[in-house]
């Protein structure tokens, strides 16, 4: 019931998702809420190693991934709703698992359009994180040079002749930039319904839509040639959603549909983000 609530959230206008409480250490602040919208991104568009915010306001609402851009005259923020993927739950152990620091996230990933509104699958993540400090290697830690001029029996001057080693090496992570980690875990989270998998994509398949007690839209599989029954999946917000929820209201949904997809999984979950669905042409059996 809890996953139906929230995936419900995420098939909401826009208007009714609620802004991101500024008193959560995650969150973004007052001032960034107040910045205008930038124009939203067409639904199939890619958004490559963004850097950004990602908050919520309680476990039971959907990440939102702020970016800002604009001018420092005119700033604009880029907000994403992160839809259910594997990849959102290992974003969500780590920042579980690195509570006591602020943990920064690289997204990539596809942008779909919805109710005007953008949402993010994610592709790939990764964590930017310190460069890491051997014992002794540290500034504080290297003698200060002789004052003395020492010179070799060729003549070199070893006095002021550049930095430390351990100077060097921290310019070079400077100049590099934080480390970058993916976040991938290669492996299962949350054992899921049997019978599909992430990334699996599913053509032509036939079945019915409905709408669950909270909004969500479900796809329920009709029963295979051997009267076997796939687990239902739920609809992720997109444009092809918005088309097949017009056709529902007109038709009742009472009629099958044919629908392509790909899989997602989350906790334990099933979803499908639509990418094509018709009506299926019912021929009379001939006598």
């Amino acid at each position: 019931m809890r996953m139906l609530a929230l995936i419900s959230l995420l098939l909401l206008p826009a208007g009714s998702v609620a802004a991101q409480d500024s008193s959560e250490a995650t969150g973004p602040n007052s001032a960034s809420r107040e910045t205008p919208f930038a124009p939203l991104l067409r639904s199939g568009s890619f958004i490559r190693e963004a850097h950004g915010t990602l908050a919520r306001k309680n476990p039971a609402k959907p990440w939102i991934f702020t970016i800002m851009g604009g001018t420092e005259e005119k700033p604009l923020r880029q907000e994403f709703t992160l839809l259910p993927s594997h990849l959102l739950e290992e974003v969500e152990l780590e920042i579980m698992e690195n509570t006591s620091q602020t943990v920064d996230f690289v997204l990539s990933g596809q942008v779909l359009l919805y109710r005007n509104r953008n949402y993010l699958i994610l592709e790939h993540v990764e964590m930017e994180a310190g460069h890491g400090q051997r014992p002794g290697t540290a500034p504080e830690d290297i003698p200060a040079p002789e004052t003395v001029s020492e010179v070799d029996e060729d003549g070199f001057d070893f006095q002021d002749q550049g930095d430390s080693i351990a100077a060097i090496v921290s310019q070079l992570q400077k100049d590099v930039g934080p480390l970058k980690r993916s976040v991938d875990r290669s492996g299962e989270l949350t054992p899921g319904p049997e019978g599909f998998e992430e990334g699996m994509l599913l053509v032509s398949r036939r079945g019915r839509l409905v709408r669950g007690n909270h909004g969500a839209w479900i796809f329920i599989f009709d029963a295979d040639s051997r009267g076997l029954l796939e687990p239902p999946m739920i609809l992720m917000p997109s444009s092809t959603l918005e088309k097949l929820e017009t056709w529902a209201r007109k038709t009742g949904m009472n009629s099958p549909l044919l629908i392509s997809g790909q899989v997602y999984s989350y906790r334990g979950r099933h979803f499908m983000l639509p990418t094509a669905w018709r009506v299926p042409i019912e021929r009379p059996n001939l006598k």
